[in-house]
């Protein structure tokens, strides 16, 4: 088979390109051969291209030869884009076999006299897109002396009883929570605007597969930074660095199977489920969008389904509340010191922007908040009043789960 590639090398692309020549052997023995190279090739992500000439006569497309081997094309997800004859004989051998889930190219078919054989041209889209960047606000965390935080928090307003009277609400007392922990960290690690490169981890890339990298990066940095001119230090950074290169490399493997082979077998009594897994693993994840389907389309279906939602419960009785026991008041409830330092140790050490302070320094400091935080939700017990405050929700949920009055 004759083939022409040309692409300016402007993006770095990725693609799987597998050519195949089959010599004049049994049709079994490249059957079983081509077949593995299909059950390796089909599991990228990347688009995959089956090219070559392959000695089988594609045309005419009832031979049992023919039928048999772009059956095996289609279970593997893939079909044949040549439909005229590739040899002076006029028979169809060469083939351009893509994914069928991606728009066919266009494969031009030229006799430029080299070759028995036709030149076969087509066009692969393997420009990768821009990848996306996003500004944030972040604080240097690493930066920050623990020590002198604990003390800036214990000579604040939170830990001064006093001050804590000066607030008229629920509100101010929150808002001055606020205020204090926002000024200690912007005098201690002042915030900053950073761009960064968005690009979401795999689901199997856990805190081991991080610390690992951590570890590979740091050593390559060491090696990186060693005198060449030392032969022997540079000759054993190199291999330490590859050495827990490697290791890097095989736990990624290791993470990466474990986890398919655990969502597989918790999966396998949802077949739906299952199979939207296997489309992720595979790339397939996602239905191609249709250029059939315009914004008045998709705004129609949405007005019927809510119009035929209201037509369905048009008839349906009007909802019941039940109504609360007599004597059921959280004027009662009050939390004690102990409460809320069990109740900040069993947070998970997740967080959001919104969180003034991370998880893990309010764990670090509970036993000096946690004074100003019994004040605070007794208040808000007290009046019946809950502001707009995560930790508070976490703590109100914590006490009724032990079965406190």
């Amino acid at each position: 088979m004759c083939s022409s590639v040309h692409r300016p090398v402007r993006h770095v692309v990725r693609c799987s390109t597998g050519v195949q020549t089959r010599v004049r052997s049994c049709y079994v023995n490249f059957l079983r051969r081509f077949t593995d190279v299909l059950d390796r090739v089909v599991t990228f992500i990347d688009p995959v291209y089956i090219v070559g000439d392959i000695n089988v006569r594609l045309d005419p497309s009832d031979e049992a030869t023919a039928m048999h081997l772009v059956e095996v094309l289609s279970d593997h997800g893939l079909a044949c884009r040549v439909s005229s004859p590739t040899h002076d004989r006029g028979s169809l051998l060469d083939i351009v076999a893509t994914r069928d889930d991606l728009p066919p190219p266009a494969v031009d078919i030229e006799d430029v006299g080299l070759s028995d054989h036709r030149l076969l041209r087509w066009s692969a889209p393997l420009h990768r897109p821009s990848p996306p960047y996003f500004t944030m606000t972040t604080r240097p965390w690493r930066e920050l002396d623990t020590d002198v935080l604990r003390a800036a928090i214990q000579s604040s307003p939170i830990c001064c009883p006093e001050r804590w009277k000066e607030c008229a609400s629920i509100d101010d007392l929150v808002q001055l929570y606020d205020d204090e922990i926002t000024a200690i960290l912007d005098r201690l690690i002042p915030a900053r605007t950073v761009t960064r490169r968005q690009s979401p981890s795999d689901p199997w890339f856990d805190e081991d597969c991080r610390a690992a990298k951590r570890r590979v990066r740091a050593l390559e940095r060491t090696y990186r930074r060693v005198d060449p001119n030392d032969s022997a230090a540079a000759a054993t950074a190199v291999a330490a660095w590859k050495f827990v290169l490697r290791s890097y490399r095989l736990l990624l493997q290791q993470k990466r199977e474990e986890f398919w082979k655990n969502k597989v077998d918790s999966e396998r009594c949802t077949p739906r489920r299952l199979w939207q897994s296997v489309d992720k693993l595979l790339g397939r994840g996602r239905v191609p969008l249709s250029d059939s389907i315009d914004a008045d389309t998709l705004h129609s279906f949405f007005d019927e389904k809510v119009a035929g939602v209201r037509a369905e419960t048009n008839d349906a009785p009007p909802p019941i509340f039940v109504r609360v026991r007599s004597g059921c008041s959280f004027t009662d409830f009050r939390l004690v010191t102990a409460d809320v330092v069990a109740a900040v140790g069993a947070l998970s050490d997740k967080q959001c922007t919104s969180d003034h302070l991370s998880t893990r320094l309010l764990k670090d400091n509970i036993d000096i908040i946690a004074p100003f935080l019994v004040e605070l939700f007794n208040w808000s017990l007290s009046t019946g009043w809950l502001c707009t405050y995560c930790i508070q929700v976490s703590l109100y949920h914590t006490a009724f789960e032990k079965g406190r009055p």
